[in-house]
């Protein structure tokens, strides 16, 4: 027979159904899941409402998955050779030939195999589908690191799910073939492998895990370097504070776990780097002279530029559509970082954070300072503004945003509703100029599908509000939980 404890809702019927540690609540993950949902109908909207090559640099990205389909290296002067990339000209060049190639070669047989077989147009859709799929599991992912960073917070997760899948920049890299979105993943799953050790210790799983997550960032994009040093450090900090004991080595056991990770990572990616080394001089491949002589770029110090409003209008315009609203995407960055960090100054003077939670929130903005003064440095030396270079840092800034919208656990529907409206107005207008003009006719020689677009749109729109009103209700119900 049924106890009566547990058939009454009593200590063994909630410990019966509460989640293990380290185990997501079921709602948390029932209200993250439809958030995913929202972003592959929306990117899916955008790949169909911007013409193939309608964004920048998008034809050299396909371009060099084109390249190794058949067998051969992207060469930066010689220019993307893929059909349909347009006339050539004196600034023709493969603009992205410095990326070490992982993403391409997953595009490769998109890129390739369907540009031979059906033509560039179908092969360009048929990319952006993939990565329209990669920037959703980097959206899902970034919502499994908030959860594994802070694992006590009931909202944090699906909220800082929502504010990823907002993401104007990450958005518009889903809907078109740049490697960012595989970058995004790779940064979201190596900082979540951190908070993991961080939380529950390390194991043999976690470390070949880490391994190759490693790995796999270093043969995406340079700049996730300093992600996965800061994720290193924060390991193997948590190895000598609390390794003691644990086997042979004790507290010395991470450091030397990660010095045979980073042994790996130089094994497996460090000849590309190599590569770019011998070509160009450098191991990040780059063409700073070129850039000065075509684009008449004008090296600044990264104090004057860091002093420049605009520099911060446009670097951080990741949640409106385009730059020229980068004083509204302030705005919608900042009020809700603002009270994140507020409530994080509350919960350090209450004490009720732990040692993990320091780390954590350590962990979290190092990544941030690094990437932003890597942008800058980059910027400085005659390189692009692009709120895009900050996806990296995402995770980081969706956490503490998020943090701010659930700051109250009763008026978090109320809060994430109000930003997610202000959001929507910008983009859905931005979206109504770009559907009129494909209307109006195709741009650039390929078709457009806007009205399809917008239907997806409007999917998506209806999915997000219903995501809004289960963290309203979820956060109503932590706090009568509390209150009880």
């Amino acid at each position: 027979m049924q106890d009566a404890r547990t058939r009454n809702g009593g200590p063994s019927a909630r410990a019966a159904t509460a989640p293990r540690r380290g185990e997501a609540p079921a709602a948390t993950v029932g209200v993250q899941r439809p958030v995913v949902v929202g972003f592959i109908l929306c990117a899916a909207g955008r790949a169909l409402l911007i013409p193939l090559f309608g964004s920048a640099d998008e034809v050299n990205h396909l371009d060099y998955a084109f390249q190794l389909f058949h067998g051969q290296w992207p060469d930066f002067f010689a220019g993307p050779v893929i059909p349909g990339a347009g006339p050539r000209s004196p600034l023709s060049v493969q603009a992205v030939s410095q990326h070490p190639p992982l993403f391409y070669l997953i595009m490769a047989p998109f890129a390739g195999g369907l540009t031979d077989s059906f033509g560039v147009l179908i092969a360009g859709l048929a990319a952006r589908a993939v990565n329209v799929l990669l920037g959703a599991a980097a959206v899902a992912m970034i919502g499994y690191a908030a959860r594994a960073a802070f694992p006590n917070h009931r909202l944090l997760a699906p909220a800082a799910t929502l504010v990823a899948a907002l993401c104007c920049s990450m958005l518009g890299v889903a809907g078109a073939v740049y490697n960012d979105t595989l970058a995004t993943f790779m940064m979201a799953a190596c900082t979540a492998l951190a908070c993991r050790f961080i939380r529950l210790g390390p194991s043999r799983r976690r470390w070949i895990l880490l391994a190759v997550v490693c790995c796999a960032a270093l043969l995406t994009r340079l700049s996730l370097m300093v992600v996965v040093a800061v994720c290193m450090l924060a390991i193997v900090a948590e190895g000598i504070v609390r390794g003691q004991g644990r086997d042979r080595w004790g507290r010395w056991t991470s450091l030397l776990n990660a010095v045979g990770v980073g042994g790996l990572v130089v094994l497996s990616s460090g000849w590309f780097y190599l590569r770019n080394l011998r070509l160009t001089g450098t191991i990040t491949g780059g063409h700073p002279q070129w850039a000065a002589e075509h684009f008449n770029t004008v090296q600044v110090s990264v104090g004057e530029l860091a002093a420049r409003p605009e520099t911060w209008q446009r670097l951080l315009s990741l949640f409106v559509p385009v730059p020229a609203l980068g004083g509204v995407g302030l705005v919608l960055i900042a009020a809700p970082t603002v009270c994140g960090l507020g409530a994080a100054a509350v919960a350090v003077a209450r004490k009720r954070v732990t040692w993990e939670d320091l780390l954590v929130a350590g962990l979290l903005g190092a990544e941030l300072l690094l990437v932003v003064v890597m942008q800058l440095k980059y910027s400085a030396g005659g390189g692009g503004l692009h709120p895009r270079y900050l996806l990296p840092a995402l995770l980081a800034l969706a956490v503490v945003m998020a943090a701010g919208l659930t700051c109250s656990r009763r008026l978090a529907g109320l809060l994430t509703g109000a930003w997610f409206a202000a959001w929507a107005v910008f983009f859905v207008r931005w979206w109504g100029q770009q559907a009129q003009r494909g209307l109006a006719g195709p741009g650039g020689g390929f078709p457009t599908w806007p009205v399809l677009a917008t239907l997806l749109l409007g999917a998506a729109l209806m999915v997000w509000a219903f995501v809004v009103i289960r963290i309203g209700r979820l956060g109503g119900a932590s706090a009568l939980s509390r209150v009880e």
